[in-house]
C-alpha cells in the first residue's frame, strides 16, 4: 500500500477532527473552531493517503507565528531557525505502513527547503506515549528537556531533530 503526502483541502476538516478526536490523550483536543484557527496561522497542514484513502495528518507552524501554544513559544525561545510540529496523528489502522515516517519525511523536506535548521516536536510524558517517545527517537529526534505545559498540564518531552 503506497503512501502519499498532500495538502489539506477545505474537504479534509471532518477527517482531521475525527482522529484527532480518536487519537487524545496522545494530541490534544481541537474543536472544529480551534482547528480553524490553528490552520489559519500553519505554514502547511499535511494529509497522508495510504491507499488513496486519508490515514494521517500534520501541523507545521513557522517561526514568528503569532500562534498562542504555550509550547511553540518554548521553542521560539530556544531557536531562530525551526519547523513546528503541532500535531500529528495516524490513524491506527494505518500504524505500521509508512503514514508516519511519510508525514515526517514531507517536513524534513519543507523545513530544508525553507532554511530552518531543524523540526521542533513535543511528545507526552505524562500522561506516557512511548511509542511516539521511540517512533521520534527512530527518526533522530533528540530529546532537549521535559516541562510542564502550564495551561495544559501536562508534562511533555521537547524534542529538536536537527536538518
Amino acid at each position: 500500500m503506497g503512501v502519499t503526502v498532500r495538502d489539506a483541502a477545505r474537504g479534509d476538516e471532518d477527517f482531521i477532527l475525527a482522529l484527532n478526536a480518536a487519537s487524545t490523550p496522545a494530541v490534544g483536543d481541537m474543536s472544529a473552531q480551534d482547528y480553524r484557527e490553528i490552520a489559519t496561522q500553519a505554514h502547511r497542514v499535511l494529509i497522508a493517503e495510504a491507499g488513496g484513502v486519508p490515514a494521517g495528518f500534520m501541523i507545521l507552524i513557522r517561526p514568528g507565528s503569532a500562534y498562542p501554544s504555550d509550547n511553540y513559544g518554548w521553542f521560539e525561545e530556544q531557536f531562530d531557525n525551526h519547523l513546528y510540529i503541532d500535531r500529528i496523528a495516524v490513524s491506527k489502522a494505518a500504524w505500521g505502513a509508512g503514514v508516519g515516517r511519510a508525514l515526517y519525511e514531507e517536513a524534513m523536506q519543507v523545513a530544508a527547503a525553507l532554511g530552518e535548521k531543524r523540526l521542533t516536536a513535543e511528545v507526552n510524558e505524562e500522561p506516557p506515549n512511548p511509542e511516539s517517545m521511540a517512533f521520534h527517537a527512530k527518526l533522530g529526534f533528540r530529546h532537549l528537556v521535559s516541562r510542564t505545559s502550564p495551561r495544559l498540564g501536562k508534562v511533555v518531552a521537547m524534542l529538536e531533530r536537527p536538518l
